[in-house]
């Protein structure tokens, strides 16, 4: 072998080995941004107070192909920061409603008699009792 010859075979192992290297570097700067897109759901719970996650839930229940769409749009938008990072349940289930989703959520009432709090059923039926 030449000079030359051997010259050349350093010269292409350097560039193997600087090759090699900026694929592995390539490799990791995906891998990190693979791991920096949070959850898209994990965003908007993250977002909502306990009301809203309740919110959340019941569209979930109710709406599962819109709720996806729902919360990949406001994940996004969170994270842009197009819309407040503290979002209240009064504040999304609105939001919910000018969609057109009317969203059901299980309500109850009490009543506090005497120093008692009871659920509104049982304080009715208590008083179709006494008034018979």
């Amino acid at each position: 072998m030449t000079g030359d010859e051997e010259l050349e075979i350093l010269m292409r192992k350097k560039y193997l080995k600087l090759q090699r290297m900026l694929m592995a570097k390539r490799l990791r700067e995906q891998q990190r941004t693979i791991v920096k897109q949070p959850d898209p759901e994990e965003v908007v719970r993250r977002a909502l107070d306990s009301t809203g996650r309740k919110v959340l839930d019941a569209l979930k229940a109710q709406y599962p192909r819109e709720a996806k769409a729902i919360i990949k749009a406001l994940a996004r938008a969170i994270l842009e920061r197009r819309v407040p990072s503290r979002i209240d349940g009064g504040m999304f289930y609105r939001f919910l409603l000018s969609l057109g989703l009317r969203v059901r959520l299980e309500t109850k009432i009490y009543v506090e008699r005497k120093g008692e709090v009871k659920e509104f059923s049982e304080y009715l039926r208590e008083r179709l009792k006494d008034s018979q």
